[in-house]
């Protein structure tokens, strides 16, 4: 059941128009390295001065902007305090996503509820106007997880350090981190809990800590990252899952990468491997695809198991006009690839909306699938409307 679901599931994605999956990524713009425009070369975190310029003048609408200013003077005011130029030295951000969601609209168990998934304050700090040394920090709220909600538990804190590091440029291609940070493996799309990432243990707050080496070749990038779990997770060290990572993306085209990653931890309960394969492709500019294909073993020490889950990730948006996209996400997750585990299937569709410089807005509908041999359980819909906002 489950190689019969993902055999249908890849032939329909490729059948399918390229234009219909579609996402507005700056690869669509030519911009094939994460570097161009984050502090980080792995992408996400804060912008650069370039990446904020870039999302202000190509991402997001200029309809609150008068027709008689230049796309150079609205790139002007993309600074944290505007067209007010800042030291060299110091480059400071807030970062805020709150998501409303309705579970089950229109019937008796609907749940209503929203929820504040971010709110940080982060701050580049460049040690030398060449920025070969670069501190960058990044921290604030952290939700409650759902499990401990109700629970007065003295450890649980609502705030987190999502990341700092040092950046050094060794070489003019060789970048290395050092401290805390997401883990290097597969595409890190904003949805942090797609299969993609959560089956991988590269979620929202999975940070960990260790060190980064990223080599720019002609037309390829080779990141390896040694880590050994979160240090802030003091009262769970046995928890911590240490090991390492290697991931390679070569550019096949100016707009067109591929790339694949394996990742392998343990801590004193389980041993956990991973593997994928990954591609994005640019189409028209400001539509890209995004697809990731990927394998995953939890080997418990006590019970030790072979079994392998896969799951894929199709993720593109497809440009109506500038600022404003249509969303599509198809996914599928099998724990074993077997008939014991349920597959898993899930679509989001909606508006993908950047109507002003600073400011993304989503609304989607979400369907949520489990086909067993036996059984297709009553599909799960979702209603989400997401604000995001990045000064």
């Amino acid at each position: 059941m489950a190689f019969k679901s993902v055999i249908l599931l890849l032939g329909g994605l490729l059948l399918s128009p390229q234009t219909s999956f579609a996402y507005p990524d700056f690869i669509s713009y030519g911009y094939t390295a994460c570097i161009t425009c984050h502090y980080n070369g792995q992408g996400n975190g804060p912008l650069n001065d370039y990446g904020r310029a870039l999302f202000t003048t190509e991402v997001a609408s200029r309809a609150i902007f008068s027709d008689k200013l230049s796309e150079e003077e609205i790139a002007a005011k993309s600074g944290f305090l505007g067209s007010t130029e800042l030291p060299w030295w110091v480059r400071p951000g807030i970062k805020y996503r709150g998501l409303y969601f309705v579970n089950n609209p229109g019937s008796e168990s609907a749940v209503k509820k929203y929820i504040t998934m971010q709110a940080d304050l982060n701050v580049a700090v460049p040690l030398d106007q060449k920025m070969k040394f670069l501190v960058v920090l990044s921290g604030g709220y952290a939700p409650t997880p759902a499990s401990h909600q109700g629970q007065k538990d003295p450890d649980d804190k609502n705030f987190i350090s999502r990341e700092h590091y040092l950046r050094w440029q060794v070489s003019k291609a060789l970048f290395t981190y050092w401290g805390t940070m997401d883990k290097v493996f597969g595409i890190r799309t904003s949805d942090h809990t797609a299969y993609s990432r959560v089956t991988t243990g590269n979620a929202q707050n999975d940070q960990s800590t260790g060190v980064i080496a990223q080599y720019y070749g002609d037309g390829w990038e080779l990141t390896g990252n040694g880590f050994m779990g979160n240090l802030a997770q003091e009262k769970d060290e046995e928890l911590r899952q240490k090991g390492g990572s290697l991931m390679y993306e070569l550019d096949t085209a100016e707009k067109n990468r591929i790339g694949m990653a394996v990742m392998s931890s343990s801590n004193d309960f389980v041993t956990k491997n991973r593997f994928e394969v990954h591609s994005k492709m640019g189409l028209e500019k400001g539509n890209s695809l995004l697809t990731e294909i990927g394998f995953f073993n939890n080997n418990p020490k006590a019970t030790p198991s072979k079994e392998w889950g896969g799951y894929l990730m199709l993720q593109g948006v497809y440009l109506m006009e500038r600022g404003y996209n249509v969303i599509s996400q198809i996914e599928y997750m099998n724990a074993t690839m077997g008939p014991e585990s349920p597959d898993l299937t899930r679509w989001t569709f909606g508006l993908l909306a950047f109507p002003m410089p600073r400011v993304e807005f989503r609304a989607t509908f979400v369907n949520g699938r489990s086909i067993t041999d036996d059984t297709v359980a009553k599909d799960q819909w979702m209603i989400q409307t997401q604000l995001h906002l990045s000064l």
